[in-house]
Parts: C-alpha cells; sequence; structure tokens
C-alpha cells in the first residue's frame, strides 16, 4: 500500500429503501485521500456528500442504507468487510466525525466534563481533568474549569463546536470528517472555527475531509476539491486549478454565482434549475437538464471520468475546456 495513501474509496454505490424499492443516492464514487491532506467535499443538497461521509463510519447502516458494491480502503483494510467489534476499534479512535450541528452532538443531561471523559473512556484512553481541561484551551475556550461542569444548554452554539472539535481529538485521530462544521453556529464565529480547524491540521497533521456546499471554506480550509452531483463526482483538482481553471459545466456554474456575489454586482447571477433528486436519477449525465451546454451525446449513458494529470471531471466537453483554459 502507498504508505501516503490514508483512505481510497473504490466504486462506491449506497442505497436507501424507499417503499417497495430502493434508490441508490451514491453512484459510484472514486477517491483517494492522502495523509497529512485537507480535502474538500463540496455538492448542492442531495448530491450525497454527507452519505459518502458517513459511509467511511459505516453510520448510514442506521438509516437502513445498503451498500451495493465498492470498498472503502482505510490504511489498506476494507472498512465494510470488518465486523462491527472491530469497526468500534476505528470509529471515533482513529477516524473521528464532527457533525454539523453541535448541540445535537452532546447529551444535554450530562456536564461537559463528564462526556469528554466518558469519550476516552470508550476507547480505553485514560483522561484526567487536567487533560480535558487543557483540551477546551487547546480548541480556544476561556475559563475551561468552568465550563468542565457546565451542561451544553448554558454554552453557545459557537462554544459547544469547540467542545465538539475537542471531544474529537481526544483521541488523536488520524483522520477527522468535518461534515458543515460552521452550518450551526453564527457568521461571526465561522471565520474562528475555520481558523481553528486549519491550526489543528497543520500542528497535528491530522489528515481532514470537510464536507461542505461552501466554497469559501474549502477556498480556507483546503489544499483540494471534490465536486459531487447526483451522487456523482463532477470534477476534482488542487483548489487553485479548480478555482482558477474550473473544467466541468456544473463547478463553472457554481464559480459565477460565487464570483457575483463578491463582486458586488447589483444582479446576482444564478443557477437555473435544480439538482435531481435520487427519484429522478437516469443513466445520463446528471447536470444536462440544466447545462447550457448540453448535446444529445450527453444523454448516452453517464459520462465516463477525463483524467487530466492531476485532475479529472466527468464531461464529453472536459478536454476542450482543459485546452481552453
Amino acid at each position: 500500500m502507498d504508505q501516503n495513501k490514508l483512505l481510497k474509496v473504490k466504486d462506491l454505490r449506497i442505497s436507501f429503501p424507499y417503499k417497495k424499492e430502493k434508490l441508490q443516492i451514491v453512484r459510484g464514487i472514486d477517491l483517494e485521500v492522502h495523509s497529512g491532506e485537507m480535502i474538500g467535499i463540496l455538492g448542492e443538497s442531495g448530491s450525497g456528500k454527507t452519505v459518502s461521509s458517513t459511509a467511511v463510519l459505516r453510520l448510514f447502516q442506521e438509516a437502513d442504507g445498503v451498500v451495493d458494491s465498492g470498498e472503502i480502503l482505510y490504511k489498506g483494510r476494507n472498512l465494510l468487510s470488518l465486523s462491527e467489534r472491530e469497526m468500534n476499534k476505528i470509529r471515533g479512535k482513529e477516524i473521528a466525525y464532527i457533525f454539523q450541528d453541535p448541540t445535537a452532538s452532546l447529551n444535554p443531561y450530562r456536564r461537559i466534563g463528564k462526556q469528554m471523559m466518558e469519550a476516552g473512556q470508550i476507547h480505553g484512553i485514560k483522561l484526567t481533568k487536567e487533560i480535558i481541561q487543557q483540551r477546551m484551551v487547546d480548541v480556544g475556550l476561556d475559563q475551561p474549569k468552568v465550563i468542565y461542569n457546565m451542561y451544553p444548554f448554558q454554552l453557545s452554539g459557537g462554544q459547544c463546536q469547540r467542545i465538539v472539535i475537542a471531544m474529537a481529538l481526544l483521541t488523536e485521530p488520524q483522520l477527522i470528517i468535518a461534515d458543515e462544521p460552521t452550518n450551526a453556529i453564527d457568521a461571526s464565529l465561522r471565520k474562528k472555527i475555520l481558523s481553528l480547524l486549519r491550526d489543528i491540521g497543520i500542528k497535528h497533521g491530522t489528515t481532514m475531509m470537510v464536507i461542505t456546499h461552501d466554497f469559501d471554506v474549502v477556498r480556507f480550509l483546503c489544499s483540494r476539491v471534490v465536486i459531487l452531483y447526483g451522487g456523482l463526482i463532477m470534477e476534482e483538482g488542487s483548489i487553485q486549478e479548480v478555482l482558477e481553471r474550473p473544467v466541468h459545466p456544473y463547478t463553472r456554474e457554481l464559480l459565477y454565482c460565487v464570483n457575483s456575489l463578491h463582486n458586488g454586482k447589483s444582479t446576482l447571477y444564478c443557477l437555473e434549475g435544480k439538482p435531481p433528486s435520487p427519484y429522478e436519477f437516469e443513466n445520463v449525465c446528471p447536470f444536462y437538464d440544466r447545462c447550457k451546454e448540453r448535446e444529445g451525446l450527453c444523454r448516452e449513458g453517464i459520462p465516463p471520468m477525463v483524467e487530466l494529470g492531476e485532475r479529472r471531471a466527468r464531461c464529453i466537453h472536459v478536454e476542450r475546456h482543459y485546452k481552453e483554459g
């Protein structure tokens, strides 16, 4: 195994029951995550980004999700074939997950210090009050001795988010998956939380997958980005390349929207239409109905991924866009 390759997802397909049938939400994702990197998984609601990321810890099973095919290799071991006992040694210890809503991740009936103590005990890590309070300081919390004895409802959303991040760090995980880490907190605190996550990645060399719908988040945190749409990867590459030379029509449209907002124009650019729901998935390019460059060939099956050196994209026009720059 390539020692720099921490996680490899191969042809992952995940379905969920719907009435008497099943809907395939993730339709064949291939992805590699390297040790020490911060990678962004970006997409609109319904793109499959959260289902794909929770699959790494097999959390989709709680909603009766089923893996139709594929592998998730962590350090060369297929997580999908491990027993639940083996998986529990990895889940929360080697791979930590930061959920969208920090308050929902904390037990409202238990004091913060007690919850953090238990998080370590589950994985056989002996923690002291002093260690826990130091972790609070590490994530920028003042008065750790006071917070240690408080309940979640006594903290602000930003403080709860920092507690959740501190809990994720207790086991010194090799991979942290952060799902919309600033989604449930005030806009004034977004930059602080993002700076905290970036500092953690730099200081500890922690690999991080950041799940988001916001280009500004991946621009700030990540060195590489994966664009999802309709349960498929549309484009992947370094942040600089994707932002400066997007080759997929969907990525280009997203950036038009973002740039019209940042440029202070009186009229904001809007991508017409809406993403397809899983009920509407067909064996065609998922972006077909919204694409200004569509043609008949786009409906003749899902376009294959085209490799362009260190980047790739799923479109019949990719090579032309790449040459045009």
